[in-house]
């Protein structure tokens, strides 16, 4: 049986609220990493990006005004939000991963962003997704990716607190590393331990076409 994108029962369904959304991240803190992950992307002036799941949009605090960007979420109040907060830098799409597919976006964007997506799908939404963001990908532009991570010598409470999140598909490295395989030219990728004031680990990649 597929699983589901997330849990959002119980005390989860409280995480469908953008304000309890932003509380849960100012409390675990990592802005340090936030701005590492930013800071990955290597923005030029100009750069179209595309935030699959993008949640609250937080991420444009960290990103420069002259920038185009789009976010999507299937979560209309994180929608709402976004449209509220930063309608007037951004535009944004109430829709589920591939619902609607844009012919116009076709090479178009140079840095797309799945930023705690992909431990949300299964290994066929995955694979769509990740067709989606080749095709969206311009040559010479990048994706970045961040999940939740079970891995080896993960320490206890690290496995019990990613165990706690809402995404049910959570994966090795090489479980993550098999769903990009064939598609982009260079993959990097990095294990990202602590991060947050829990302990709790990712996995990061950044996904390349030339």
């Amino acid at each position: 049986m597929k699983k589901g994108p997330h849990i959002n029962t119980g005390i989860r369904k409280l995480l469908e609220i953008p304000q309890m959304y932003n509380l849960k991240r100012m409390i675990f803190g990592g802005e340090k990493y936030r701005q590492w992950y930013v800071d990955s992307f290597q923005i030029k002036e100009g750069d179209r990006i595309l935030d699959i799941g993008c949640g609250t949009a937080h991420i444009l605090k960290y990103l420069p005004e002259n920038i185009e960007y789009h976010g999507i979420d299937m979560e209309s109040d994180y929608i709402n939000y976004c449209r509220s907060h930063y309608g007037h830098r951004a535009k944004f799409y109430n829709e589920m991963v591939g619902e609607v597919y844009r012919d116009e976006w076709k090479g178009y964007f140079d840095i797309i962003n799945m930023h705690g997506l992909i431990h949300h799908l299964n290994d066929d939404d995955s694979g769509h997704l990740i067709e989606l963001v080749f095709d969206f990908l311009k040559a010479g532009g990048s994706a970045f990716t961040a999940d939740s991570l079970f891995h080896e010598n993960q320490s206890y409470l690290s496995r019990w607190f990613v165990s706690k999140d809402r995404g049910q598909n959570i994966r090795t490295p090489s479980g993550y590393l098999q769903l990009v395989e064939g598609y982009f030219d260079t993959v990097s990728s990095q294990i990202i331990k602590n991060h947050t004031r829990i302990p709790y680990s990712l996995f990061y990649m950044k996904l390349s076409k030339n």
